[in-house]
């Protein structure tokens, strides 16, 4: 009252035609009366614009609700329009400790204080901690602090704000700002002793709304003082969906028009959203996203481009689809329990088939020879040994040196199987070892070598597939490969991110002009036509695809990195649970595998029945994670084998023709050294020697050892001994 003692009225002059006249006492009385009207009036708003005193029972009030949340800290935030005594705030403080319940006082008169606040809600979403906002302050600080906490994305299922509305409805101003995943509570005193609590998740199918959910007069009407999320959104009751949805075979097949609607004709995920609007009672409307891309990160200029950045901003509810989870992605949504555990990979072009005229030739590389020259060393010795043994103890004279020629000739012609009657010995032992170096020539290494040639003639060998990262890193760098990936996807943020084979990959794929795609398919489509292009993505969208186009022009890297996708849903977003327990369900009991399973019968006939695309083998094989498609994968036996044909055997008459001229060309230089040697005799005759005769008795004798020897041999095989030279 004292604004209204020290306000004077003035008199009041009215000009007309340049005088001033007074008015008249009555009326200066009537507009002294509205002016001191209006004066009050103007001083109740202004103390109505500072919250001054707490109502009675506030503080017990306070404590009840704090224990039937559970909660363990509150924060009493008090704001620029809040002018409460320091006893009320101690006393709220007391009630709560007596109870085990931290608080923390909080002051935002000034922005170094608002700023520390902020910095605290912050930390708690970082660590998924609990945050129990007590916000005292006037409707209009109200409004303004829910749309800074919204703006700046303080919003998860662990925070709860309670806002003490002190007067009058709550504002539309402040309804408009209630985001579905902010949990916001508003607490009203309609009268004394009596307070009303106001829940924005009460109900699953209204947005923008706060429904009474529970009151305190004397005590909580019923406990918890909210309801639980799963118990509200086990139904909700009708409530229309608007979900983006992308062309992403076999997740999604969805058709374009020009007047920007969709038509979503089967996919894995629209089965699932289908069983999970039937199990949660919804509808939904599939919608054309703006990029059609599923976006990978925040950038550096604070955006998130795609479909998630349409979550991240909350003008979608969620995102189905072929959705991996990564960190950066994790800043701007939250994930759903997996619905799919695939892993990384990369699609090349299947092997060309190599030259069938090389293909006799090809077995013989380097590595061969070193194992047939260890043999043929070895044979020979081993049956010089067998055969020279006798002699050690019996003290003969035989020419060692000479047997040991002779048996490694011996048995380099068994291994070439040719015929030869110069044994270098008649013994048993000989017999039975020279027996079985033949059969071993003759059925292990001839035989064998045979069957895989036939084999290799039947199933022409083909390129070295490139089924791991260093490899692909082999051909971008010397041969010419580029790699596309699928552009907003986990696979180029796993690029531009990573290390070591990944960003040197990534360094190559800079050289290229085009280094991504609208799609997987575009992708798919562009390795099928430019044969030195490979994409990277998820294995089991790879090969879904590889299946459509036929998988025989195919070629399916090993696993390169685990990936799981799941549901994208927004921060905070209070059905999630109920989305998780449903999702759950179904991947253990397998229907989600079996639905993944179901889309490849779809393929059309002639992509069922075109070969198996080639994978390169991973060395986590036993990972016991595989993949639904990857296990329909056949063996190698069940492919059809080509029959042999006169073009394939080329190589062997190419083969027979270098021997021949290999023969001949021995033979031109054996006869010429023999030439040589005879004129080099004519040249230089021999003189005669002195004793000429005696060396005609020498020869003689020779040859008449000679005869004898021949005699014996001959006998001892018609008697069947061994013969003793």
């Amino acid at each position: 009252m004292a604004l209204i003692t020290t306000l004077s009225i003035r008199p009041i002059y009215l000009t007309f035609g340049g005088s001033q006249l007074f008015t008249d006492p009555l009326a200066l009385t009537a507009l002294k009366q509205h002016l001191i009207l209006n004066i009050v009036q103007g001083f109740f708003v202004s103390d109505i614009n500072t919250l001054k005193t707490l109502p009675k029972e506030f503080s017990s009030a306070i404590m009840d609700i704090a224990v039937g949340l559970g909660a363990n800290t509150m924060t009493i935030v008090r704001g620029n329009s809040t002018d409460i005594r320091s006893e009320d705030i101690i006393e709220i403080m007391c009630i709560l400790n007596e109870n085990n319940i931290q608080v923390i006082n909080l002051d935002l008169s000034t922005q170094e204080n608002k700023d520390r606040y902020y910095r605290f809600l912050k930390q708690g979403l970082d660590t998924s901690e609990e945050r129990t906002s007590l916000i005292l302050c006037q409707p209009l600080e109200c409004e303004n602090l829910l749309c800074e906490i919204t703006v700046n994305n303080f919003i998860h299922r662990t925070m709860l704000y309670i806002f003490y509305w002190p007067h009058g409805e709550v504002s539309k101003f402040f309804l408009a700002g209630i985001k579905e995943a902010i949990r916001v509570v508003v607490l009203t005193n309609p009268r004394e002793g009596v307070f009303r609590l106001y829940y924005n998740q009460a109900t699953p199918n209204k947005l923008n709304h706060l429904t009474l959910v529970n009151w305190w007069s004397g005590r909580l009407y019923k406990s918890p003082s909210l309801p639980p999320a799963d118990k509200v959104y086990h139904d909700f009751q009708g409530r229309v969906f608007n979900v983006p949805v992308l062309h992403a075979p076999p997740w999604h097949f969805v058709r374009y028009y020009n007047d920007s609607t969709v038509n979503v004709t089967g996919g894995r995920d629209d089965k699932l959203l289908a069983l999970l609007a039937k199990k949660l009672n919804f509808k939904y409307k599939y919608y054309d996203p703006p990029e059609r891309s599923q976006g990978s990160r925040i950038s550096g200029n604070g955006t998130f481009k795609g479909t998630l950045g349409l979550i991240w901003k909350r003008k979608a509810d969620f995102f189905l689809g072929d959705v991996t989870m990564t960190w950066e992605r994790l800043q701007a949504v939250e994930f759903s329990f997996l619905t799919l555990a695939d892993s990384g990979a990369f699609l090349t072009h299947a092997p060309d088939k190599l030259s069938e005229t090389l293909a006799i030739i090809r077995p013989f590389q380097w590595e061969v020879w070193p194992l047939v020259g260890a043999t043929l060393l070895i044979t020979g010795p081993a049956l010089w040994i067998v055969i020279a043994a006798p002699s050690l103890w019996q003290r003969r004279k035989r020419d060692h040196l000479q047997m040991l020629n002779d048996c490694c000739w011996f048995t380099t012609t068994l291994f070439l199987r040719q015929t030869t009657t110069n044994e270098p010995s008649k013994t048993h032992k000989a017999r039975l070892v020279s027996i079985l170096i033949s059969l071993g020539a003759t059925y292990v290494i001839g035989d064998m070598y045979s069957a895989n040639l036939t084999s290799l003639l039947a199933r022409p060998a083909k390129e070295q597939p490139i089924g791991t990262l260093q490899a692909l890193e082999v051909a971008m760098r010397d041969k010419g490969y580029e790699l596309v990936v699928e552009r907003h996807s986990s696979s180029l943020a796993i690029l531009q991110n990573g290390t070591g084979v990944y960003g040197r990959l990534a360094r190559l794929m800079r050289r290229q002009r085009v280094q991504r795609v609208r799609s997987v398919e575009v992708g798919v489509r562009m390795v099928l036509s430019k044969r030195r292009v490979a994409i990277l993505g998820g294995r089991e969208t790879l090969y879904y695809d590889t299946e459509r186009f036929g998988s025989h022009n195919f070629h399916l890297s090993e696993k390169l990195y685990t990936r799981y996708s799941s549901i994208a849903l927004q921060i905070g977003c209070p059905y999630l649970e109920t989305f998780n327990n449903i999702v759950m369900t179904l991947f253990e009991a397998g229907i989600l595998a079996k639905m993944t399973t179901d889309e490849y019968k779809n393929l059309p006939e002639h992509s069922r029945r075109s070969e198996p695309v080639t994978e390169s083998e991973s060395k986590e094989s036993n990972d016991p994670v595989e993949s639904t498609g990857t296990g329909q994968t056949q063996s190698d036996s069940t492919i059809g084998l080509e029959p042999l044909s006169l073009a394939m055997f080329q190589g062997a008459f190419c083969l027979l023709s270098m021997g021949y001229l290999l023969a001949a060309i021995a033979l031109t230089v054996e006869i010429q050294l023999h030439r040589r040697r005879m004129n080099r005799k004519t040249i230089h005759p021999v003189e005669k020697s002195t004793a000429r005769r005696s060396a005609r008795m020498f020869y003689l004798k020779q040859h008449f050892d000679r005869m004898f020897r021949i005699i014996y041999v001959f006998i001892d095989r018609a008697l069947g001994h061994d013969a003793r030279e």
